[in-house]
């Protein structure tokens, strides 16, 4: 679905460039859950920013379905943004004047008519557990609901890629279980998930985990579909290969 070729990106600082990315070259395919790990500073949500088209690179070649994004202007990254990606982030980043349901359905508004976004903020509650709260603000439920809630608002206009920079970084261990849950479910039912992450119970959902280091990409760990039942041998696996790249 996308595919990175000799991507890099850098920022100037005081005249200096900071290289932040190297010559990446990757692909994301469709219906994959892919996790990237890494120390902190080695470019894993620049990387992730620049897949989704939230950034653009310095240099290199970026395609989504075979073709290019190079010249995409902003209004046309941010048309893509909307109909093909769905993001959720640390930070729940929802509207607290509005409720749970104008949350997820306000970004409807921009790909569908107000009738057909309501449906589908409704469906989506149901679907991912917020039964019942879509009257409530923010402030009024818990984070990991309110997490839920921000999962729902990203797939409200039914990304082909849903992006996910540490969506449990913010959340209490059973919080964040939940949302790993979520988005676990949503992958066995065809989602495309790519996400950042730190936390090895989160990695370990993953089928394809790729290891960034000072913006390159140094090695990747294929897994297969993930099972609960073999959930505490998984993550031995990811621990035991983060350890050999030197975690």
């Amino acid at each position: 679905m996308i595919k990175a070729k000799k991507l890099c990106k850098s920022y100037a600082n005081d005249g200096v460039q900071n290289h932040v990315l190297r010559n990446i070259d990757m692909e994301i395919k469709e219906g994959e859950f892919t996790v990237v790990m890494g120390p902190s500073g080695s470019g894993k949500s620049t990387l992730l920013y620049c897949l989704s088209v939230m950034d653009k690179a310095t240099s290199g070649s970026l395609y989504y379905g075979g073709k290019s994004l190079d010249k995409l202007s902003d209004s046309e990254m941010a048309q893509m943004r909307r109909r093909e990606f769905g993001f959720v982030f640390q930070q729940i980043h929802l509207v607290m004047d509005l409720t749970l349901f104008e949350n997820i359905a306000v970004p409807g508004y921009l790909t569908m008519k107000a009738k057909a976004s309501h449906k589908r903020a409704n469906d989506l509650l149901t679907q991912l557990g917020l039964d019942g709260l879509g009257k409530r603000l923010p402030t009024q439920v818990s984070g990991g609901q309110a997490q839920r809630a921000a999962v729902a608002r990203a797939l409200v206009n039914s990304p082909k890629v849903l992006f996910a920079d540490e969506p449990t970084g913010s959340l209490n261990s059973q919080a964040g279980k939940d949302i790993l849950d979520l988005l676990t479910s949503l992958n066995q039912e065809g989602q495309t998930v790519v996400m950042v992450t730190h936390d090895i119970k989160a990695a370990s959902r993953a089928h394809r985990l790729l290891y960034l280091k000072d913006g390159v990409i140094g090695d990747e760990m294929i897994l297969p579909r993930y099972d609960a039942a073999q959930t505490v041998g998984r993550e031995a696996q990811v621990i035991s290969w983060l350890t050999s790249l030197g975690w």
